[in-house]
């Protein structure tokens, strides 16, 4: 099982520091998040927390996913790089295409494409983008930036988006494996088509609920458990618990962002941060 380090809500700053050290520690990789804003109040309930509110504040750092990954690639040699997870239906296909594909071929094909439909439906608006169809959406936009990446002449009509031959330019450099976020039957059947499933914080109780899920969902698509990967974080960390996740076929495991004890996004200086990154890895990963 590899680990990851969640280097979401803090200091942009200090994130070249953060992943040099994540890579020097062995950690498989970095996941990084992704939110456009922030509103004055919460209009909308949080689905991944357990007070249903959100954890970050107005203030916290949210940089663009892309940007942070292909600055961070040119200050490491292996560390690969994770979206958890980027809100597709929130764009078009043609912008976040070409924005994943620049990142992806900065990086040299260790970038790793974690993808959600989101959950707020007041940041859609704002952007102008309808929330309640976002999974179908989702589904088309997956397809027609598959075409755009292969580098070639490509139309495409479906439901929502509809075009003549056109090319978009460079073509992905690597193969980009696409795992899907979220807890709900459309999630897994979503994950199921791709090549893994990347889940929030959760409980190791909750967690054989979410595998029988996907496993059901793998079946309907005619494929097994090989080779498709569960990614996700734990609320307590320990041995047992990782043990139990190895067991249950997790198959990746990101360590949590650095939080305060109220689980908000944390102001601990960075020295504090290497030191719990230190700790992390010489007890799980020696």
């Amino acid at each position: 099982m590899k680990f990851w380090q969640n280097l979401s809500m803090i200091d942009m700053r200090e994130l070249p520091v953060l992943a040099r050290k994540a890579e020097e520690l062995g950690f498989e990789g970095i996941n990084l998040g992704e939110h456009l804003i922030t509103f004055g109040e919460q209009y909308d309930e949080y689905k991944y927390s357990s007070n249903k509110l959100i954890r970050w504040y107005p203030h916290t750092h949210w940089p663009d996913p892309w940007v942070q990954i292909g600055a961070l690639s040119q200050v490491t040699t292996r560390l690969k790089f994770l979206n958890t997870v980027y809100i597709l239906p929130m764009k078009d296909p043609f912008h976040a295409a070409k924005a994943i594909a620049t990142a992806a071929n900065l990086c040299n094909g260790r970038l790793i494409l974690g993808i959600g439909v989101g959950w707020q439906a007041s940041e859609f608006e704002l952007v102008g983008q309808e929330f309640h169809n976002r999974g179908r959406r989702a589904d088309e936009m997956l397809e027609v930036m598959d075409g755009l990446w292969r580098g070639k002449l490509f139309s495409y009509e479906g439901e929502y988006y509809r075009f003549p031959d056109l090319q978009m330019s460079p073509e992905l450099f690597h193969p980009l494996p696409i795992y899907v976020g979220g807890q709900s039957p459309a999630a897994y059947a979503r994950a199921a088509r791709h090549d893994g499933y990347v889940g929030g914080q959760v409980n190791i109780e909750d967690l054989p609920t979410i595998i029988e899920g996907l496993q059901q969902a793998r079946e309907r698509e005619g494929q097994t458990m090989e080779n498709f990967e569960i990614v996700v974080c734990l609320y307590r960390n320990s041995a047992e618990n990782f043990e139990r996740c190895r067991e249950l076929g997790v198959t990746q495991i990101y360590k949590e962002a650095f939080c305060d004890e109220n689980g908000m996004a944390s102001t601990m200086p960075l020295d504090a941060k290497l030191d719990d990154m230190e700790r992390f890895a010489e007890a799980y990963m020696s």
